[in-house]
């Protein structure tokens, strides 16, 4: 009798389950439309009228949103909170005073340790939802350790970004990472390149050096994953315009994350940043600004470079090339099915029965995040 009186209650709990889901009317659809602020262009002429010369650039282009699409600064943290709140802050300070609005943040780059700032970038983003974009770079590149399995789990966790990934690397500081390719067709990229296009998601990818046969692969990975949004990270680092123009006019789904402050700074520039004005006139949605969290000069100066490119560049290219072009990459990424799931849950958890959202990724990962608080409260 027991038994029997067990199972009608488990067969009572199920059938309460099953009217709670079916009763709540929760539609999630996709919202992938990006209307950029077509006023700041008249904006950036304003800020430029106004200046007499006696205010930094930085100051002068407060209003403008600047996005730095390479920042390796999650690597700096550990996992000590009270450490890791003092560096958050320390961040934050900084990028207030350098007008810095959003930070696509990773940490290690193309080995093991990088699986733990990984993490760090993402208890960074859930922390300050408004100032990241999270990224991961912690993934083994060879055929034999699931890559692209791990980079779509990543993806649909509500990860926006891949990289800094080093897909080649011979004069870098880091040749000796456990985890980089021989070239950018190596191992398992190609089916990582097509686990990124699936999500909409860009690749960073680490190539050195930009010539040879590291950009005979490359091209041969633009022709066969078009769909993919490939990002050469610091590509005007010892490279030349002529040589970036050549990819860009061949392949469309090739970008450049322009690291000003080597440019301007570093002593071992052959450049101006005058010198890739033009190419960037001719392609400016193609390229997008990086500090590299300034590698080998200092964050300021790479702060402070980002601003006098801006400063050269027409007020139409300038939005772009300071936030727009990678807005766009964010804004138009679809919600994933992890993300539609985890709301679903949230909501039955609150006991929402009716309610309907219009989402991108971006917007679910601060829908997940807030509907957690309410369930923990």
């Amino acid at each position: 009798m027991k038994r029997f009186l067990f199972f009608i209650f488990i067969g009572f709990a199920v059938l309460i389950y099953i009217v709670t889901i079916k009763g709540s009317h929760i539609q999630i659809q996709s919202d992938l439309q990006y209307n950029p602020d077509s006023e700041m262009i008249n904006k950036v002429n304003a800020m430029r009228e106004s200046n007499d010369g006696n205010d930094p650039l930085y100051v002068i282009y407060n209003e403008l949103p600047v996005i730095d699409i390479h920042n390796h600064d999650a690597s700096l943290l550990d996992t000590t909170e009270k450490r890791t709140n003092e560096h958050a802050r320390s961040l934050i300070e900084i990028w207030e005073k350098f007008g810095i609005d959003r930070t696509v943040l990773f940490g290690n780059v193309s080995e093991p340790s990088a699986v733990q700032t990984d993490k760090l970038s993402w208890k960074y983003y859930e922390e300050y939802p408004n100032l990241i974009y999270p990224s991961f770079a912690g993934i083994p590149l060879d055929e034999k350790q699931n890559g692209a399995k791990i980079v779509k789990e990543k993806l649909e966790r509500g990860y926006m970004n891949m990289g800094e990934i080093y897909v080649a690397s011979t004069f870098s500081n880091n040749t000796n990472l456990s985890w980089k390719g021989e070239h950018p067709y190596w191992g398992e990229l190609p089916e990582i390149y097509e686990v990124t296009a699936e999500y909409k998601v860009p690749i960073l990818l680490h190539i050195d050096p930009p010539r040879g046969k590291n950009i005979t692969y490359l091209k041969k990975a633009l022709m066969n994953h078009p769909d993919t949004i490939f990002i050469f990270a610091h590509g005007n680092v010892y490279n030349t315009p002529s040589n970036m123009k050549a990819l860009l006019k061949q392949h469309d789904n090739v970008y450049f994350d322009f690291f000003p402050g080597f440019t301007a700074y570093h002593p071992k520039s052959k450049h101006s940043l005058l010198d890739f004005v033009p190419l960037i006139e001719a392609y400016p949605d193609r390229f997008f600004v990086g500090s590299d969290s300034g590698y080998e000069i200092g964050l300021e100066k790479s702060y402070l470079a980002i601003y006098e490119l801006i400063d050269l560049l027409t007020p139409e290219t300038a939005v772009k090339v300071a936030y727009q072009n990678y807005e766009r990459f964010i804004e138009q990424q679809p919600p994933t099915s992890y993300q539609k799931m985890k709301i679903k849950e949230l909501t039955t958890q609150l006991k929402l029965k009716t309610k309907s959202y219009r989402l991108n990724k971006r917007r679910a990962n601060e829908l997940i995040f807030k509907l957690t608080k309410e369930v923990g409260h």
